[in-house]
């Protein structure tokens, strides 16, 4: 996710982006196409989700988040970002400029930090 952040942030300032899946003993990252072409923003294709939506229910696992990153700025949600989660789920935003991410859980647009570790 990082090396992928950093190379779509160098190239035109644009966001990787992605969904949390919870698969019982972790979560994945599955990488989806930005359909946002200008930099700075991120949007999902329906078809590109709706095929994760169903591999997942196939496979009794749960889509609980989001992921994106920020080219230019802290891994906090910003208001957009806010407005377009879905309700008590999961949000990891990675901060290319700092090589950093944070894990937050979204409920009632309010944010709460939490603890993650990262296995590849």
């Amino acid at each position: 996710m990082a090396q992928q952040a950093q190379k779509m942030a160098k190239a035109n300032g644009s966001e990787i982006c992605g969904l949390i899946v919870d698969k019982g003993d972790f979560c994945e990252l599955i990488q989806v196409k930005n359909k946002t072409k200008r930099g700075g923003g991120f949007s999902f294709y329906f078809g590109g989700i709706r095929a994760i939506e169903k591999r997942a229910e196939k496979c009794k696992h749960e889509i609980v988040g989001t992921f994106h990153s920020h080219p230019v700025g802290l891994p906090a949600p910003g208001p957009s970002d806010l407005a377009n989660a879905l309700d008590d789920s999961l949000m990891l935003i990675y901060d290319v400029i700092g090589r950093s991410g944070k894990l937050w859980h979204i409920k009632d647009e309010k944010t709460t930090p939490l603890e993650y570790s990262l296995v590849q």
